[in-house]
Protein backbone atom coordinates (compact mmCIF):
# COMPACT_ATOMS: atom_id res chain seq x y z
CA UNK A 1 0.00 0.00 0.00
CA UNK A 2 2.85 2.37 1.01
CA UNK A 3 4.16 2.44 -2.66
CA UNK A 4 0.45 3.28 -4.24
CA UNK A 5 0.53 5.97 -1.76
CA UNK A 6 4.25 7.28 -2.09
CA UNK A 7 2.83 8.15 -5.87
CA UNK A 8 1.39 11.31 -4.22
CA UNK A 9 3.78 12.21 -2.26
CA UNK A 10 5.31 16.18 -3.23
CA UNK A 11 8.72 17.21 -2.90
CA UNK A 12 7.26 19.84 -0.60
CA UNK A 13 5.76 17.20 1.72
CA UNK A 14 2.65 18.97 4.45
CA UNK A 15 4.59 17.52 7.06
CA UNK A 16 1.30 19.78 9.50
CA UNK A 17 -0.93 16.95 8.68
CA UNK A 18 1.28 14.32 10.41
CA UNK A 19 0.19 15.34 13.71
CA UNK A 20 -3.34 14.75 12.63
CA UNK A 21 -3.20 11.39 11.35
CA UNK A 22 -2.39 10.27 15.19
CA UNK A 23 -5.72 11.85 16.36
CA UNK A 24 -8.54 9.40 18.26
CA UNK A 25 -10.54 10.83 15.06
CA UNK A 26 -8.42 9.93 12.07
CA UNK A 27 -7.55 6.69 13.81
CA UNK A 28 -11.05 5.57 14.05
CA UNK A 29 -11.51 5.74 10.02
CA UNK A 30 -8.36 3.06 10.12
CA UNK A 31 -10.84 0.47 10.93
CA UNK A 32 -13.47 1.70 7.99
CA UNK A 33 -13.18 0.02 4.58
CA UNK A 34 -13.00 2.05 1.63
CA UNK A 35 -14.95 -0.14 -1.09
CA UNK A 36 -18.00 -0.28 1.48
CA UNK A 37 -17.81 -4.09 2.67
CA UNK A 38 -16.16 -5.46 -0.28
CA UNK A 39 -13.20 -6.71 1.26
CA UNK A 40 -15.76 -9.28 3.88
CA UNK A 41 -16.02 -11.65 0.31
CA UNK A 42 -14.73 -13.35 -2.29
CA UNK A 43 -16.79 -11.66 -4.72
CA UNK A 44 -13.90 -9.21 -4.63
CA UNK A 45 -10.34 -9.71 -4.14
CA UNK A 46 -8.80 -6.24 -3.79
CA UNK A 47 -4.83 -6.03 -3.29
CA UNK A 48 -4.95 -4.84 0.25
CA UNK A 49 -7.11 -3.59 2.16
CA UNK A 50 -7.71 -0.07 1.64
CA UNK A 51 -9.58 1.81 4.53
CA UNK A 52 -11.09 5.28 4.21
CA UNK A 53 -8.08 6.60 6.65
CA UNK A 54 -6.02 5.83 3.85
CA UNK A 55 -8.05 7.25 0.94
CA UNK A 56 -7.81 10.48 2.87
CA UNK A 57 -4.20 10.63 3.32
CA UNK A 58 -4.21 10.57 -0.29
CA UNK A 59 -6.53 12.98 -1.23
CA UNK A 60 -4.83 15.20 0.84
CA UNK A 61 -1.55 15.19 -0.74
CA UNK A 62 -2.83 15.51 -3.92
CA UNK A 63 -4.82 18.23 -2.54
CA UNK A 64 -1.38 19.75 -1.39
CA UNK A 65 0.13 19.06 -4.74
CA UNK A 66 -2.18 20.75 -6.38
CA UNK A 67 -3.26 23.86 -4.33
CA UNK A 68 -0.21 24.26 -1.79
CA UNK A 69 -3.43 25.57 0.52
CA UNK A 70 -2.43 24.66 4.20
CA UNK A 71 -7.01 24.61 4.71
CA UNK A 72 -7.68 22.85 1.73
CA UNK A 73 -5.45 20.10 2.66
CA UNK A 74 -6.06 19.80 6.23
CA UNK A 75 -10.15 19.69 4.83
CA UNK A 76 -9.09 17.44 2.38
CA UNK A 77 -7.50 14.89 5.63
CA UNK A 78 -10.86 15.24 7.50
CA UNK A 79 -13.31 15.26 4.52
CA UNK A 80 -14.38 11.26 5.55
CA UNK A 81 -14.32 11.69 9.36
CA UNK A 82 -17.87 11.33 9.25
CA UNK A 83 -17.95 7.88 7.58
CA UNK A 84 -19.75 5.24 9.89
CA UNK A 85 -18.59 1.88 9.31
CA UNK A 86 -19.55 0.04 5.70
CA UNK A 87 -19.69 3.29 4.61
CA UNK A 88 -22.29 3.48 1.95
CA UNK A 89 -23.73 0.32 3.11
CA UNK A 90 -25.53 2.37 5.75
CA UNK A 91 -27.07 4.53 3.11
CA UNK A 92 -28.96 1.70 1.50
CA UNK A 93 -30.19 1.19 5.10
CA UNK A 94 -31.93 4.08 4.75
CA UNK A 95 -33.27 3.49 1.56
CA UNK A 96 -30.70 6.41 -0.03
CA UNK A 97 -29.68 4.65 -2.79
CA UNK A 98 -29.47 7.30 -5.41
CA UNK A 99 -27.41 10.02 -3.68
CA UNK A 100 -25.74 7.73 -0.83
CA UNK A 101 -25.31 10.89 1.26
CA UNK A 102 -28.39 9.83 4.32
CA UNK A 103 -25.72 8.52 6.42
CA UNK A 104 -22.32 10.48 6.53
CA UNK A 105 -22.15 12.87 9.51
CA UNK A 106 -20.20 16.25 9.39
CA UNK A 107 -16.82 16.97 10.33
CA UNK A 108 -17.46 19.15 13.08
CA UNK A 109 -20.10 16.73 14.45
CA UNK A 110 -17.07 13.89 14.48
CA UNK A 111 -14.67 16.00 15.90
CA UNK A 112 -16.22 17.92 18.88
CA UNK A 113 -14.96 15.26 21.66
CA UNK A 114 -11.13 15.16 19.82
CA UNK A 115 -9.63 17.90 22.00
CA UNK A 116 -6.22 17.10 20.85
CA UNK A 117 -7.51 17.38 17.06
CA UNK A 118 -9.40 20.74 18.17
CA UNK A 119 -6.12 22.11 19.63
CA UNK A 120 -4.34 21.13 16.40
CA UNK A 121 -7.48 23.21 13.94
CA UNK A 122 -6.48 25.94 16.25
CA UNK A 123 -2.64 25.84 16.11
CA UNK A 124 -3.67 25.98 12.42
CA UNK A 125 -5.71 29.04 12.65
CA UNK A 126 -8.57 26.50 10.98
CA UNK A 127 -11.84 27.60 11.85
CA UNK A 128 -15.57 25.91 12.17
CA UNK A 129 -17.07 27.59 9.42
CA UNK A 130 -13.70 26.29 7.21
CA UNK A 131 -14.76 22.81 7.06
CA UNK A 132 -18.54 23.26 7.31
CA UNK A 133 -18.39 23.02 3.20
CA UNK A 134 -16.06 21.62 1.23
CA UNK A 135 -17.28 22.88 -2.19
CA UNK A 136 -15.48 25.76 -1.06
CA UNK A 137 -12.16 23.72 -2.48
CA UNK A 138 -13.30 22.67 -5.75
CA UNK A 139 -9.66 20.96 -6.30
CA UNK A 140 -10.72 18.44 -3.22
CA UNK A 141 -14.59 18.50 -3.50
CA UNK A 142 -16.30 19.10 -6.77
CA UNK A 143 -19.28 18.02 -8.38
CA UNK A 144 -20.15 15.52 -10.51
CA UNK A 145 -18.79 14.71 -13.43
CA UNK A 146 -15.89 17.06 -12.84
CA UNK A 147 -12.75 15.80 -11.51
CA UNK A 148 -11.48 16.48 -8.18
CA UNK A 149 -8.63 14.79 -5.92
CA UNK A 150 -11.77 13.29 -3.66
CA UNK A 151 -12.96 11.78 -7.38
CA UNK A 152 -9.23 11.09 -8.91
CA UNK A 153 -8.16 8.77 -6.19
CA UNK A 154 -11.88 7.13 -6.32
CA UNK A 155 -10.84 6.02 -10.03
CA UNK A 156 -7.46 5.35 -9.25
CA UNK A 157 -7.61 3.30 -6.27
CA UNK A 158 -10.55 1.01 -7.96
CA UNK A 159 -8.71 0.27 -11.13
CA UNK A 160 -5.46 -0.26 -9.26
CA UNK A 161 -6.30 -1.50 -5.57
CA UNK A 162 -9.76 -3.08 -6.08
CA UNK A 163 -10.32 -4.36 -9.53
CA UNK A 164 -6.65 -4.18 -10.57
CA UNK A 165 -7.36 -3.99 -14.13
CA UNK A 166 -4.35 -1.24 -14.24
CA UNK A 167 -0.89 -1.33 -13.02
CA UNK A 168 0.92 1.07 -10.78
CA UNK A 169 3.07 2.45 -13.48
CA UNK A 170 0.19 3.36 -15.55
CA UNK A 171 -1.92 5.06 -12.49
CA UNK A 172 1.82 6.79 -11.91
CA UNK A 173 1.35 7.99 -15.68
CA UNK A 174 -2.26 9.13 -15.38
CA UNK A 175 -1.65 11.15 -12.04
CA UNK A 176 1.57 12.36 -12.88
CA UNK A 177 -0.76 14.29 -16.14
CA UNK A 178 -2.77 15.99 -14.06
CA UNK A 179 -2.79 19.67 -13.88
CA UNK A 180 -5.21 22.84 -12.68
CA UNK A 181 -7.11 24.08 -15.39
CA UNK A 182 -9.83 26.77 -15.87
CA UNK A 183 -13.63 25.08 -16.39
CA UNK A 184 -16.88 26.43 -18.30
CA UNK A 185 -17.52 28.72 -15.16
CA UNK A 186 -14.38 30.02 -15.16
CA UNK A 187 -13.57 27.98 -11.75
CA UNK A 188 -10.34 26.00 -11.37
CA UNK A 189 -10.30 22.35 -11.97
CA UNK A 190 -8.25 19.40 -12.30
CA UNK A 191 -7.69 18.14 -16.03
CA UNK A 192 -5.25 16.89 -18.41
CA UNK A 193 -2.29 18.17 -20.25
CA UNK A 194 -2.12 15.00 -23.02
CA UNK A 195 -4.98 13.78 -25.14
CA UNK A 196 -3.87 10.38 -25.43
CA UNK A 197 -3.56 10.32 -21.15
CA UNK A 198 -6.57 11.83 -20.85
CA UNK A 199 -8.25 8.82 -22.95
CA UNK A 200 -6.81 6.47 -20.81
CA UNK A 201 -8.20 7.99 -17.78
CA UNK A 202 -11.44 7.92 -19.66
CA UNK A 203 -11.34 4.37 -20.43
CA UNK A 204 -10.36 3.89 -16.14
CA UNK A 205 -13.54 6.17 -15.51
CA UNK A 206 -15.64 3.62 -17.35
CA UNK A 207 -14.02 0.25 -15.38
CA UNK A 208 -15.15 2.83 -12.38
CA UNK A 209 -18.29 3.74 -13.13
CA UNK A 210 -19.35 0.18 -14.60
CA UNK A 211 -18.46 -1.67 -11.10
CA UNK A 212 -20.03 0.60 -9.19
CA UNK A 213 -23.19 0.44 -11.30
CA UNK A 214 -23.39 -3.13 -11.43
CA UNK A 215 -24.62 -5.70 -9.67
CA UNK A 216 -21.89 -7.42 -7.81
CA UNK A 217 -21.26 -4.15 -5.82
CA UNK A 218 -24.62 -3.65 -5.42
CA UNK A 219 -25.34 -6.86 -4.00
CA UNK A 220 -22.61 -6.91 -1.75
CA UNK A 221 -23.73 -3.25 0.13
CA UNK A 222 -27.64 -4.44 -0.04
CA UNK A 223 -26.47 -7.46 1.83
CA UNK A 224 -24.17 -5.99 4.68
CA UNK A 225 -27.33 -3.14 4.98
CA UNK A 226 -29.72 -6.27 5.81
CA UNK A 227 -27.71 -7.72 8.10
CA UNK A 228 -26.88 -4.15 9.64
CA UNK A 229 -30.59 -3.98 9.74
CA UNK A 230 -30.83 -7.03 11.48
CA UNK A 231 -28.13 -6.52 13.98
CA UNK A 232 -30.28 -3.68 15.18
CA UNK A 233 -33.26 -5.36 15.05
CA UNK A 234 -31.65 -8.20 17.15
CA UNK A 235 -30.08 -5.33 19.61
CA UNK A 236 -26.60 -7.13 18.38
CA UNK A 237 -25.96 -3.45 17.81
CA UNK A 238 -26.72 0.51 17.45
CA UNK A 239 -26.35 3.16 15.08
CA UNK A 240 -23.94 4.77 16.63
CA UNK A 241 -22.13 1.51 17.19
CA UNK A 242 -20.83 1.86 13.25
CA UNK A 243 -19.23 5.84 14.28
CA UNK A 244 -17.39 3.96 17.36
CA UNK A 245 -16.73 0.89 16.63
CA UNK A 246 -14.24 -1.03 14.24
CA UNK A 247 -15.28 -2.60 11.51
CA UNK A 248 -13.89 -6.01 12.53
CA UNK A 249 -15.65 -5.59 15.80
CA UNK A 250 -18.85 -5.19 13.71
CA UNK A 251 -18.25 -7.96 11.38
CA UNK A 252 -17.32 -10.50 14.20
CA UNK A 253 -20.60 -9.81 15.72
CA UNK A 254 -21.67 -10.49 12.07
CA UNK A 255 -19.95 -13.56 11.72
CA UNK A 256 -21.10 -15.26 15.28
CA UNK A 257 -25.12 -14.46 14.43
CA UNK A 258 -25.71 -14.59 11.04
CA UNK A 259 -25.48 -17.81 9.00
CA UNK A 260 -26.06 -16.73 6.28
CA UNK A 261 -22.27 -14.35 6.70
CA UNK A 262 -20.32 -17.62 6.44
CA UNK A 263 -21.88 -18.07 2.76
CA UNK A 264 -21.24 -14.54 1.49
CA UNK A 265 -18.08 -14.66 3.13
CA UNK A 266 -16.81 -17.30 0.59
CA UNK A 267 -18.94 -16.69 -2.04
CA UNK A 268 -16.74 -15.97 -5.43
CA UNK A 269 -19.22 -15.51 -8.02
CA UNK A 270 -22.90 -13.92 -8.57
CA UNK A 271 -25.64 -14.94 -10.42
CA UNK A 272 -27.53 -12.81 -13.15
CA UNK A 273 -30.85 -13.77 -14.26
CA UNK A 274 -33.60 -11.51 -16.11
CA UNK A 275 -36.21 -13.74 -13.96
CA UNK A 276 -37.02 -13.25 -10.30
CA UNK A 277 -34.70 -15.78 -8.37
CA UNK A 278 -36.12 -17.48 -5.13
CA UNK A 279 -32.90 -16.79 -3.06
CA UNK A 280 -32.05 -13.38 -1.36
CA UNK A 281 -31.46 -11.00 -4.49
CA UNK A 282 -31.32 -7.16 -5.77
CA UNK A 283 -32.68 -5.59 -8.58
CA UNK A 284 -32.76 -1.97 -7.85
CA UNK A 285 -31.12 0.87 -9.59
CA UNK A 286 -28.07 3.01 -7.84
CA UNK A 287 -26.51 6.50 -8.23
CA UNK A 288 -24.40 6.54 -11.13
CA UNK A 289 -20.82 7.76 -10.77
CA UNK A 290 -18.81 9.22 -13.68
CA UNK A 291 -16.15 11.63 -14.40
CA UNK A 292 -16.01 13.93 -17.45
CA UNK A 293 -12.42 15.55 -17.23
CA UNK A 294 -10.91 18.65 -18.74
CA UNK A 295 -8.28 18.59 -21.46
CA UNK A 296 -5.75 21.51 -22.08
CA UNK A 297 -5.86 22.54 -25.83
CA UNK A 298 -4.62 25.03 -27.66
CA UNK A 299 -7.84 26.25 -28.23
CA UNK A 300 -8.71 26.72 -24.43
CA UNK A 301 -9.58 24.25 -21.53
CA UNK A 302 -12.30 21.45 -23.42
CA UNK A 303 -14.29 18.25 -21.99
CA UNK A 304 -12.56 15.48 -22.92
CA UNK A 305 -15.81 13.99 -24.77
CA UNK A 306 -15.88 17.59 -26.88
CA UNK A 307 -12.61 16.70 -28.43
CA UNK A 308 -12.39 12.93 -28.41
CA UNK A 309 -14.44 10.61 -30.53
CA UNK A 310 -13.44 7.62 -28.36
CA UNK A 311 -14.03 9.01 -25.03
CA UNK A 312 -17.24 10.48 -26.53
CA UNK A 313 -18.39 6.54 -27.28
CA UNK A 314 -17.34 5.15 -24.23
CA UNK A 315 -19.53 7.79 -22.16
CA UNK A 316 -22.45 7.06 -24.49
CA UNK A 317 -22.02 3.46 -23.80
CA UNK A 318 -22.17 3.93 -19.94
CA UNK A 319 -25.21 5.77 -20.07
CA UNK A 320 -26.68 2.87 -21.69
CA UNK A 321 -25.07 0.47 -19.15
CA UNK A 322 -27.96 -1.78 -17.48
CA UNK A 323 -26.35 -4.85 -15.74
CA UNK A 324 -28.95 -8.16 -15.36
CA UNK A 325 -32.09 -7.56 -13.63
CA UNK A 326 -31.76 -9.43 -10.72
CA UNK A 327 -28.90 -11.04 -9.05
CA UNK A 328 -28.14 -13.46 -6.53
CA UNK A 329 -25.54 -15.68 -4.94
CA UNK A 330 -26.76 -19.48 -5.05
CA UNK A 331 -26.08 -20.31 -1.38
CA UNK A 332 -28.20 -17.43 0.23
CA UNK A 333 -31.40 -18.00 0.35
CA UNK A 334 -31.95 -15.39 2.83
CA UNK A 335 -30.26 -13.40 6.24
Amino acid sequence: MEEYVKLFIDESYPNFIDKYLTTETLKRIKHVSQFCGCDYTNLYSPLFFYTRFDHSRVVALMTWHFTHDKKATIAALLHDVGTPCFAHCIDYVFGDYMNQETSEKSINEMIQTDTVLLQYLKEDGIEEQDLEDLKKYPILENTAPKLCTDRLDGVLHTCYIWLHTHTLVEVKEVYNNVTVLINEEGKQELGFKDKKIAEKFVEMTATYAKELQGNTDKYVMKYVSEVVKDAFYENLICLDDLYTKKEEEIVSIFANNFYSWKEFRSANHLIGTEEEPSNFYISFATKKRNVIPLLQTDEGDKRINTVSESSKEIYSMLEEYQDTKYAYVDGIKHI
